[in-house]
């Protein structure tokens, strides 16, 4: 497994395993790569330090995107997250990247109860978690990162 530093064309920069070289070359020509943040899929490499030893007791940072890549045989799999997604999108408000703070609003009972959809970092994402606050990642399909 590779870790790479990646940019968008929008600028933001998130980090993504691949199983080799080749299998990163190959996501990216195909846009199966998109940026946690805005969804784009014109991704590049970004220039990445190199690795230092870190701390005792210091825990590495997780990858901020998970990705599959499936095959043919693999079908069914691909088609349940494109109707989850669909079913996510049909079912809720889009508040952007206004996520975060409505969703304390609505778990501190200072807004009305809604399902919502939108976007927040990962660190943003785990506070929400640690609160209490039942969030969950959507599944991206190949037809919204084009």
């Amino acid at each position: 497994m590779i870790r790479f530093a990646l940019v968008c064309a929008n600028g933001h920069e998130f980090e993504s395993w691949f199983a080799s070289n080749e299998s990163y070359d190959f996501q990216i020509a195909n846009k199966l790569v998109s940026c946690p943040y805005c969804n784009g899929t014109d991704i590049a490499k970004a220039v990445m330090a190199p690795a230092v030893a870190r701390a005792v007791g210091v825990p590495a940072k997780a990858p901020k995107q998970n990705v599959a890549l499936l095959g043919a045989a693999d079908r069914g799999l691909r088609d349940m997250a494109r109707e989850l997604h669909q079913k996510i999108v049909a079912a809720t408000v889009d508040v952007g990247a206004e996520f975060a703070r409505e969703a304390r609003r609505i778990h501190d009972g200072e807004a009305p109860e809604r399902p919502i959809r939108g976007q927040t970092s990962p660190e943003e994402a785990r506070a929400l978690l640690d609160d209490g606050v039942e969030i969950m990642p959507m599944p991206a399909t190949p037809e919204d990162l084009g």
